[in-house]
């Protein structure tokens, strides 16, 4: 039956260590007195540090399977853990990149929508620029025409000889319509 509170492992491992430490102390001890009792020859005593050291063995070598089991048991709940944290760290990784992605997508249609509006706007002010030159010259020729009326009627009134040349005609527009490739693109080729 499982328990409701986990228990903890870390206290129950140092718990065993010490016991194991605290055992395996006692089991070096007796096979140590055991080495200089049977050296000394005292083989009564070596008998009885004998024994010592067999009703402890068996102690020591179960407590030292308990901190391995600990041990095991330590170090699987880390890679449980450190497997959760990377699983929970690429969930998130994963998220974040999702909504970055539905972020991204988002500007990229509203950058393609206003790219659309300006360009719309772009044309239309080309045309209204290519209407303004094409008025400009418009004016200007009726300028001209005021001019060579004017000219016309200097003649007729003999104040002014006619030239072979005739009047000079305004060509301010049309030469800067002429000096400018993009200006003679756009008067000549949208329509």
């Amino acid at each position: 039956m499982a328990t409701t509170t986990a228990p903890n492992i870390g206290q129950q491992l140092d718990a065993a260590q010490r016991e194991a430490h605290g055992l395996r102390t006692e089991l070096d001890r007796a096979e140590g007195e055991l080495a200089q009792a049977l050296e000394r020859k005292d083989y009564e005593t070596a008998a009885a540090l004998k024994q010592k050291a067999d009703d402890v063995r068996p102690h020591v070598m179960l407590a030292e399977a308990q901190v391995q089991a600990l041990q095991s048991t330590v170090e699987a709940l880390a890679e449980h853990q450190r497997r959760e944290n990377a699983a929970a760290v690429e969930k998130e990784r994963q998220e974040r990149a999702q909504a970055i992605q539905v972020e991204a997508m988002a500007a990229e249609r509203k950058a393609l929508e206003e790219s659309a509006r300006l360009f719309d706007e772009a044309k239309a002010g080309v045309g209204k620029l290519r209407d303004l030159l094409r008025s400009a010259l418009h004016v200007e020729q009726q300028a001209g025409h005021h001019r060579q009326t004017a000219y016309q009627a200097r003649i007729d009134a003999g104040l002014e000889e006619p030239s072979m040349y005739g009047v000079a005609v305004p060509n301010h527009v049309q030469a800067g319509v002429d000096e400018s490739r993009l200006l003679t693109e756009i008067f000549r080729h949208l329509d």
